[in-house]
């Protein structure tokens, strides 16, 4: 089997658009959380770009991609400059497309159905612009790759499930590259009206919305929705080094699994035996991991159960553990959940630092791991590193990295 590293990032966030700015928000602890006001004049609290993605693009292009394609097309370009692919002077045939979203191409959905109920028209372009493999398959048209091409919609999961599968892909042969990570862009009218109306989003106070998400702190109220692309190239480490490819990390381990319980309830042991079975397939002991990225969404129900999943994983060792939440900092994105998070492992293998959980100023009791309140962690020696994922449906997902 093929060893897998990390060779190339190119990402489109709230945190911003390089691996740089990104460092610096999990350095600072200061979310990226701001205040805005939609159709109807009301004020949410969100993680959101100001960027116009349509920049660059012919209005063919922009009449044809939803934003979540957008998004990821432009990463995708960034990400193969990163990664210093040389397309033309590899088999194509060998290098493939995994993409995770959770909600897909809402923008477009709800624009063909506006316009059918104000107007009684539909576009043309309505259903290939909803496709919410969409942006999967336009990554793999733009850069003319022919391997295998994968959409992942697994609600929350989405990403880390896609970047599993691609380093399978690769692990096992049948690919030598592939663009991995996951999109999505759920700030429509009609789905935050959705959201509000399950009771999960935080309620927010819009003098200080950076506060409204707080990770495993007692006063927590709900998630906060964020927006974003984030894309990883994925290499065997053998085709890295003849290319003489500069490595992020490795991609030790992968595992997904089901609750099999309740659509919208999490269940403590599904997500441990993610946990376990991930630190299996990486070949680590609990002993091995300096640092765990959780799924830490701050809604009521999810927090003590996470805590409960590290617990009978990891043992006497989940006291000792460092972990965090970063969705406190850059939102929940939902499908791109985990791909955005994945980078707070890699900055933590690579410099020592740990992001925080920011706003956890009253600890919750039933949340009592080492969350690093508050303030990065500077200076620590991490090896290894889990990010999960907990998806509504009781999808269960975990990506193991180490040193590269």
């Amino acid at each position: 089997m093929q060893d897998v590293v990390i060779t190339g990032i190119g990402l489109r966030t709230p945190m911003g658009h390089t691996l740089d700015q990104v460092r610096e928000v999990f350095r600072s602890g200061r979310p990226v959380v701001r205040s805005f006001e939609g159709p109807g004049g009301r004020v949410r609290a969100g993680a959101r770009m100001d960027d116009d993605f349509t920049v660059g693009f012919t209005r063919a292009d922009v009449a044809l991609f939803d934003t979540v394609a957008l998004i990821a097309l432009v990463a995708s370009d960034d990400l193969i400059a990163d990664s210093g692919l040389a397309l033309d002077a590899l088999d194509r045939e060998r290098i493939g497309v995994f993409l995770g979203t959770g909600q897909g191409a809402l923008h477009a959905k709800d624009e063909a159905f506006t316009a059918l109920a104000l107007r009684d028209r539909m576009s043309g372009y309505a259903v290939l612009r909803g496709l919410d493999n969409g942006a999967t398959n336009q990554v793999s048209i733009r850069h003319g790759l022919r391997g295998a091409c994968e959409t992942t919609v697994q609600a929350c999961s989405s990403s880390n499930i896609a970047m599993g599968n691609a380093m399978r892909a690769i692990r096992h042969g049948y690919l030598d590259v592939a663009i991995a990570g996951g999109t999505d862009a759920p700030f429509t009218e009609g789905n935050l009206r959705a959201w509000e109306a399950m009771r999960v989003l935080a309620m927010s106070d819009p003098a200080n919305p950076e506060r409204a998400c707080r990770p495993f702190s007692k006063d927590r109220s709900g998630l906060v929705l964020g927006e974003g692309a984030v894309l990883y190239t994925f290499e065997s480490a053998a085709h890295a080094r003849a290319r003489g490819a500069r490595v992020y990390a490795r991609v030790a381990g992968y595992a997904t699994s089901s609750d099999a319980r309740h659509i919208s309830i999490p269940d403590a042991r599904g997500q441990a035996a993610c946990l376990t079975a991930c630190l299996a397939d990486a070949g680590l002991e609990t002993r091995d991991v300096g640092y765990i990225n959780c799924h830490g969404t701050a809604t009521p129900v999810g927090d003590p159960v996470e805590v409960a999943s590290i617990r009978q994983a990891f043992g006497s060792r989940a006291d000792l553990t460092p972990a965090s939440a970063t969705k406190s900092l850059h939102g929940h994105l939902l499908g791109a959940a985990g791909a955005v998070e994945l980078l707070a492992c890699i900055v933590a293998l690579n410099d020592g630092l740990i992001a925080p959980t920011a706003n956890l100023e009253v600890p919750d009791a039933a949340c009592d791991l080492d969350f690093v309140p508050i303030h990065a962690r500077t200076g620590v020696k991490v090896d290894a590193t889990l990010s999960t994922s907990f998806a509504f449906g009781g999808t269960n997902a975990c990506i193991a990295l180490v040193r590269g």
